[in-house]
C-alpha cells in the first residue's frame, strides 16, 4: 500500500509546527539505542514490491514491507537479497534492515546491506521527495547518497522505498561442527578464510564453532572433505544467530552485550567468554568486565547495546553536515541526538 502522500503530510506538518518525529517500522529494533523521544511516524502500512526484475537482479520495494515476506516472493525466483539481514521473527521491515546497516552472519563473504543499495526515495527534513540512485549498478547519480542511508537511523529523512541488488539462491547448503576453544577457533577461521571455500557464516560460542557452506554440490562436498568437522543437523542455528535469538544472545534485550567489530585475528578475552562472528571480525561480550582495555588493546570498535556509541571527531563533523543538509532543524530524532562520547 502506497503512503507517500500521507507519510509527506504528516513530516510537513511536523517540520511546520517543529515537532521532533522518530521513524519507526514495526519496533523489532527498540532495544539497541537508547529511547530517542519525538512522536513516532511509522511506515507499518508502507508496504508492498514496487518492481521486481529477476533477469536484471534487483528488486524495488517499499520500506514497511516485512523482509520475511520480501524473502519468499524472491525465493519463488530462487533468489535471495545479496546480503543476510535480521528478520527478528516477521518483524524486521526493509526500512528497518537499511536503516540499521544490519547484514547478518554472511557479512564477510555476501557484503553489508549498504553494498545491496541500489536507489532510495525518501522524505527530507524539510518534507521534501527525494530520490536517489537508481535500479542498476551502472547508475552512479546520487549513488552514494542512497548508501548513506544505510546505518543511518532514519537521521537523514524517511526512507520510502529502496533498490536492492539480488544474487541466486545457491543450490545446497551444510552445517559444519567443532569443538574447540575460542583460541583455537580463531585460528581455524582465519586459515580457511584465505580458502576457496564456499563459507557464508561462521558462529562461536561455549566451545562450539559452526561453519555454514552454500554452493554447489561439488564444492560442498569438496569442502567437507578438506574441512572435517561434524555435520549439523537442522536449519534453525542460523536464523537464530542472525535474528539474536539463539540462547547465547539473551543478555542482547537487557542491554548486557557489548558489540566489538575488531580484526579477525585478534585474540579473545582472557577467559574466551564471547561469542564470535564473520570469521572472527565480530565479537560479542557481556557487558559486566573492562570492556574497554580489551577493545583498546584488539584496536577494535565498540558499542554497548543500549547506549549511545563513540565517534571519532572528524567522522562526527562530516555526520552531523550532512544531518544539517538533509534535516537543518533536526526534525528527525537520531542516535547524533545523545550524548556521545568521542572515541579514544
Amino acid at each position: 500500500m502506497d503512503q507517500t502522500e500521507l507519510l509527506q503530510a504528516v513530516i510537513s506538518d511536523a517540520v511546520q509546527d517543529k515537532r521532533p518525529l522518530r521513524v519507526c517500522g514495526q519496533g523489532s529494533k527498540r532495544h539497541f539505542l537508547p529511547a530517542l523521544g519525538g512522536e513516532m511516524v511509522s511506515t507499518v502500512e508502507h508496504t508492498g514490491i514496487v518492481a521486481h526484475e529477476p533477469e536484471e537482479l534487483v528488486v524495488t520495494v517499499r520500506a514497511g514491507t516485512p523482509l520475511k515476506e520480501l524473502k519468499q516472493v524472491l525465493a519463488h525466483e530462487r533468489q535471495i537479497l545479496a546480503c543476510d539481514p535480521p528478520e527478528y521473527s516477521g518483524l524486521g521491515t526493509v526500512g528497518g534492515a537499511v536503516a540499521s546497516g544490519f547484514s547478518g552472519p554472511a557479512r564477510p563473504w555476501r557484503g553489508s546491506i549498504r553494498d545491496t543499495v541500489l536507489g532510495v526515495d525518501l522524505i527530507n527534513g524539510r518534507g521534501e521527495f527525494l530520490k536517489f540512485g537508481g535500479q542498476v549498478m551502472k547508475n552512479v547519480a546520487g549513488y552514494d547518497v542512497s548508501r548513506l542511508c544505510a546505518g543511518a537511523f532514519s537521521s537523514l529523512g524517511l526512507m520510502l522505498s529502496v533498490s536492492l541488488r539480488l544474487q541466486p539462491l545457491a543450490d545446497h547448503e551444510c552445517t559444519l561442527k567443532y569443538e574447540l576453544d575460542a583460541s583455537q577457533a580463531i585460528t581455524f577461521m582465519r586459515k580457511i578464510s584465505q580458502q576457496p571455500h564456499p563459507l557464508t557464516g561462521t558462529f562461536w560460542h561455549a566451545g562450539q564453532l559452526y561453519l555454514r557452506l552454500q554452493g554447489t554440490e561439488n564444492a560442498i562436498e569438496t569442502a567437507k572433505t578438506r574441512l572435517g568437522g561434524e555435520p549439523s543437523i537442522g536449519t534453525d542455528l542460523w536464523a537464530s544467530v542472525r535474528d539474536h535469538k539463539h540462547p547465547a544472545f539473551a543478555r542482547l534485550v537487557s542491554g548486557d552485550l557489548v558489540r566489538v567489530v575488531c580484526p579477525p585475528n585478534a585474540p579473545p578475552p582472557d577467559d574466551g567468554e564471547c561469542i564470535i562472528e564473520w570469521g572472527g571480525g565480530l565479537r560479542w561480550l557481556g557487558a559486566d568486565r573492562n570492556i574497554d582495555d580489551y577493545v583498546t588493546a584488539i584496536r577494535g570498535w565498540s558499542w554497548h547495546i543500549g547506549r549511545g556509541f563513540a565517534i571519532e571527531q572528524g567522522q562526527k563533523i562530516i555526520m552531523h553536515r550532512l544531518r544539517d543538509a538533509f534535516d537543518p532543524q533536526g526534525t528527525f530524532c537520531s542516535p547524533m541526538d545523545l550524548e556521545i562520547s568521542d572515541a579514544d
